[in-house]
């Protein structure tokens, strides 16, 4: 009989290949072969967001774009329903008493935080495991990097020679920059919470400050730095960011997280923002004279894994 592991992709771009490449991970170490579900987690993120609407985000599954070697998952692997979900409680529930486990999750502290661990291994498991959590280290399949590189290459062929940034990202020692705002007034609901305004003002001035400490060490480490910068939201940016010092990426919005991340990942220089997209681009870079940098600063490491940042990022 065969094996799955079936993932249940949600969230966002990011955290959708952080899913994707753990269960891959996984797969190939346990000898399972790997399914995507493409809708149970996906739909629940849908539903939250008509309750809570959050700023520039739209639930959908973002990796059809990749030329992934696991097939979608028929639906009998997957929770669609409401009757589905009531399925789904249950066996989480049974499969606490089971010694051969259906689903695999990543286990979090009584403070909501995760790391690291090896112990996943240890357990038994059913023919079909159900795997769920973010796994949001590299440490879960950095063994499988040549592999993940192909996995996430694109479907369709990009022409960036067309884009106004290729030739300058080429020609020049470019250092890629991303700032993300409004990080915790992202619904409509925390917009107007002044506890999280206060919140958001603190985490966008650490940013800036370790944006800043980044741009002084590229300026002492190579020859005439160009600062690329990457944001889901420029508005307002000017004030932090002189446009004659600074060049803003702002691609066409239809095509824009291709474009983003195909640019991002032509980069060598990077000084990693709180967001895991620019992780992505920084870890899937294959220049092997490539300096990325990562904040010092706990405050600034928006994942529950305490073990997010690759050791072999420079903390600054």
């Amino acid at each position: 009989m065969k094996k799955y592991i079936v993932v249940k992709i949600a969230n966002g771009f990011g955290n959708q290949m952080f899913l994707y490449s753990a269960a891959y991970s996984f797969s190939k170490k346990m000898g399972y072969e790997l399914l995507i579900d493409d809708e149970t987690g996906i739909n629940h993120d849908i539903r939250k967001s008509q309750k809570v609407k959050r700023a520039n985000w739209k639930p959908k599954y973002e990796l059809d774009i990749f030329t992934l070697s696991a097939k979608i998952a028929e639906n009998k692997y997957k929770f669609i329903s409401y009757k589905d979900h009531i399925k789904r409680k249950f066996l989480k529930f049974t499969d606490n008493f089971s010694n051969k486990k259906k689903f695999l999750t990543e286990k979090l502290d009584n403070n909501k935080k995760t790391y690291y661990s090896d112990q996943y291994l240890n357990n038994k498991y059913d023919n079909v495991i159900f795997f769920e959590g973010y796994f949001e280290s590299e440490k879960y399949f950095y063994e499988h990097k040549k592999n993940l590189q192909k996995e996430f290459n694109f479907k369709n062929s990009i022409n960036l020679k067309n884009n106004k940034y290729y030739d300058l990202i080429s020609n020049n020692n470019v250092v890629s920059i991303a700032f993300r705002s409004r990080r915790f007034t992202e619904t409509e609901k925390d917009f107007k919470n002044k506890n999280m305004q206060i919140k958001t003002e603190k985490f966008e001035s650490d940013t800036l400050k370790y944006i800043y400490r980044g741009i002084d060490f590229f300026k002492s480490k190579i020859k005439n730095p160009k600062f690329l910068l990457w944001s889901d939201n420029f508005e307002g940016l000017g004030k932090h960011f002189d446009p004659k010092f600074f060049t803003y990426v702002e691609n066409d919005p239809q095509n824009k997280i291709i474009l983003d991340f195909s640019l991002m990942c032509k980069c060598k220089y990077f000084i990693v923002g709180s967001t895991s997209f620019h992780w992505w681009s920084a870890w899937l870079c294959d220049d092997e004279n490539k300096i990325i940098l990562r904040p010092k600063d706990k405050d600034l490491n928006l994942s529950c894994n305490e073990d997010f940042w690759p050791e072999s990022w420079i903390n600054i």
